[in-house]
C-alpha cells in the first residue's frame, strides 16, 4: 500500500519535533552566538541521523570531528533558488577537499538545516523515485535531481497543502501534542516544511521501498 501525503505530513511533523527543529536551532544563518564546538557537534548528530557520516572521513588536524565543515558552513551564503544546485555542489566541492570524495548528500543536508528552503536535500530513496518513468530525474547531476524535484514538487501541490493544513487537528497524537497552536501552524504553513513532507512521500514511495518490501 503506497504512503499517502497525509501520513507523510504526520511523519514529517515528527521529525521536524524530534530532530530537524534541534538541528536547525544550532545551525540557523539567524544564529550568531553559537560556539564553533557546538556547531561542529551538531553537524555530527546531522550526520549520523541522516547516514552520512560515513561519507566524511576525519579531516586532518581537527580538534573537533567536523570543525572544518561548520566553519566552511557559516561561511556560505543563502542562495536563491536558481542557485541552489551550484551552491551545493561548490559547498560538496568544499568538504571534499577537507573529508574526502565529493559528498553531495551531505552537503545539502548541512546546508538546509542552515537555511532550509530552498535548499533540497538530497536523498538516495528521492533520487530513485524521480528517476522512476516520468518523473523527469535522469541521475545524473544535481540541475537535473534539483529541477526534477521541484517540478513534481509544485505538480503535487494541491494535496501537501491538504495534508498539512490537517496536521493542528491531530496535533494531540503527534510529538508536537505539547507545542502551542500557533507554533504549529507556523510550521506547518511554511514552505521549507511543506518541501519537507514531499521528502518524506517520496521517500515512503520509493521504488528501493517497494523492492525491499517485495525481497522480505
Amino acid at each position: 500500500m503506497s504512503a499517502n501525503f497525509f501520513y507523510a505530513a504526520y511523519s514529517y511533523l515528527d521529525e521536524w519535533m524530534s530532530k530537524d527543529r534541534q538541528f536547525h536551532e544550532v545551525l540557523a544563518f539567524a544564529k550568531t552566538d553559537v560556539d564553533a564546538n557546538k556547531g561542529a557537534e551538531t553537524l555530527v548528530e546531522v550526520a549520523k541521523h541522516y547516514g552520512v557520516i560515513r561519507t566524511l572521513k576525519a579531516g586532518a588536524g581537527e580538534s573537533v570531528r567536523l570543525e572544518s565543515a561548520y566553519r566552511m558552513l557559516t561561511s556560505t551564503t543563502s542562495p536563491g533558488l536558481d542557485d541552489v544546485p551550484k551552491t551545493v555542489d561548490k559547498f560538496a566541492s568544499e568538504l571534499g577537499s577537507v573529508y574526502g570524495g565529493l559528498p553531495f548528500s551531505a552537503a545539502s543536508k548541512f546546508l538546509w538545516m542552515r537555511f532550509r528552503t530552498p535548499i533540497v536535500i538530497y536523498d538516495s530513496l528521492v533520487a530513485a523515485y524521480l528517476a522512476a518513468e516520468n518523473r523527469g530525474y535522469d541521475n545524473r547531476t544535481s540541475e537535473s535531481f534539483y529541477s526534477a524535484w521541484r517540478e513534481n514538487y509544485l505538480r503535487n501541490q494541491e494535496a501537501n497543502l491538504a495534508a498539512c493544513d490537517e496536521l493542528i487537528s491531530i496535533k494531540k497524537f503527534t510529538l508536537a501534542s505539547g507545542c502551542k497552536d500557533e507554533d504549529v501552524s507556523n510550521w506547518t504553513n511554511s514552505e521549507w516544511f511543506r518541501e519537507r513532507v514531499f521528502d518524506h512521500f517520496m521517500q515512503s514511495n520509493s521504488p528501493l521501498i517497494e523492492n525491499q518490501k517485495s525481497s522480505s
